[in-house]
């Protein structure tokens, strides 16, 4: 019995709700769901905004990473490991440069005697030392060797100049973000040393306070220009990673 009440009193509800909704005016209903729609769509151009912003984001390390590789010489780690493979090479023939064959000819032979058919027209010899194989096995095992090694520095390169260019740039953003705060500052400095001067002429602060908000203005002058240095700082350390001007990389 009480399993049927319970079923009759939610029916019941919801249709008090959907004749309550049902008597909202037109005008109000567009109004709501307008609102609704509008929200939902500053949400989504939001969200789209966050996405197409990392991924610039994300293209501008790349760029960044790429450029440091260029100029950064890599080409002579490539070089390193080809001439560790022409070394290679070269152990792998080392045993044809050992084998040595030595002939000549009889001179009975040469000279036409009757003697030469009791010698040997031709003597040819042929010499290989007992130790080539060892010895070309070692020339073999230490060019791999150093391939490996070639092949590992340039690794190691790639991840140092990656983490290095990565930091910089993150220095270089930290720079820019306290500039333009440190813009900020000084121009409410200069907004409220402009409300002073006024204040001082209608005689409503005395000449000590203006001096002390003039003071100030001239403290945050100077702190802009420090950061200011340290941004340009920043920025000719990144560009002597990458080679070309930043602003080039950023557009």
């Amino acid at each position: 019995m009480k399993f049927f009440l319970s079923i009759l009193f939610l029916i019941s509800a919801n249709f008090i709700v959907a004749q309550s909704l049902a008597k909202i005016p037109d005008s109000i209903r567009k109004v709501v769901v307008n609102e609704n729609y509008g929200v939902k769509q500053n949400n989504a151009n939001q969200s789209s905004s966050n996405y197409n912003e990392i991924d610039k984001e994300e293209q501008v390390k790349t760029n960044l990473i790429k450029l440091a590789f260029k100029n950064a010489g890599l080409a002579i780690a490539d070089a390193n490991i080809e001439i560790a493979e022409i070394g290679r090479k070269r152990a792998k023939s080392s045993i044809l440069n050992a084998v040595r064959i030595d002939g000549n000819v009889n001179e009975f032979v040469i000279n036409g005697s009757t003697s030469a058919a009791f010698y040997p027209k031709y003597n040819l010899g042929l010499s290989l030392p007992l130790d080539i194989f060892a010895k070309n096995k070692a020339e073999k095992e230490n060019a791999n060797q150093m391939i490996l090694i070639s092949k590992f520095q340039k690794i190691q390169l790639e991840a140092n100049i990656k983490s290095k260019v990565l930091s910089q740039y993150e220095t270089y953003k930290e720079k820019k973000a306290l500039v333009d705060l440190q813009k900020i500052a000084m121009d409410d400095n200069l907004a409220a040393y402009e409300r002073a001067q006024i204040e001082y002429k209608d005689n409503n602060i005395t000449l000590e306070e203006l001096n002390d908000i003039y003071k100030v203005t001239i403290m945050e002058k100077a702190i802009l220009v420090t950061k200011e240095k340290e941004l340009r700082i920043a920025i000719i350390e990144i560009e002597e990673l990458i080679g070309i001007p930043l602003q080039k990389v950023l557009q």
